[in-house]
């Protein structure tokens, strides 16, 4: 009749905020989206944690057992995982119309394909593929990262640079 879906192990989320990289374990049926302080829905919890600091300041990493994501100033979230296991891969595939280009959000710099729904419609959060990241701040002890997909908080996008193959 009916296959059963196969459980999605826990797996790694990285999450960047406008002052740290995070990065702990969340269960295999984590919905990915940005928890404000005001929304009714809950909050992203993570196990096994490492906070550091993506500023210019020298400060040793901090490790705790859980951590709870709200708040605002969250940037993007970074799955460890492949993109067709995440819980919202269907909703994503509606988001068909590429944006090649780089994108200055917060401090950071992010080169990658923002997937659009509706074409130069920007969401409150939309999702990038093949990502390249790194800091602007001069002094970082933090370096760069590279994902295949992330989660984008377009509150902190302050624009952008086309790259090739733009789709505008």
């Amino acid at each position: 009749m009916f296959k059963k879906k196969t459980p999605v192990p826990p797996y790694i989320l990285e999450v960047l905020t406008t002052e740290y990289l995070i990065d702990g374990t969340v269960d295999g049926d984590t919905r990915l989206y940005f928890p404000k302080a005001e929304m009714v829905s809950p909050p992203i919890e993570l196990n096994t944690v490492k906070i550091q600091t993506t500023r210019p300041v020298d400060i040793p990493a901090q490790y705790c057992e859980q951590f709870v994501l709200v708040g605002d100033n969250l940037v993007a979230l970074i799955p460890r995982i492949e993109i067709d296991q995440l819980k919202q891969y269907l909703d994503w595939l509606m988001s068909d119309k590429p944006l090649m280009g780089t994108f200055y959000v917060a401090h950071y710099k992010i080169s990658g394909k923002l997937m659009f729904l509706r074409k130069g419609f920007f969401e409150d959060q939309m999702h990038m593929l093949d990502v390249h990241i790194s800091s602007l701040a001069q002094g970082t002890h933090w370096g760069e990262l590279d994902a295949p997909f992330i989660l984008l908080n377009t509150q902190w996008l302050h624009g952008y640079a086309p790259g090739e193959d733009s789709v505008t």
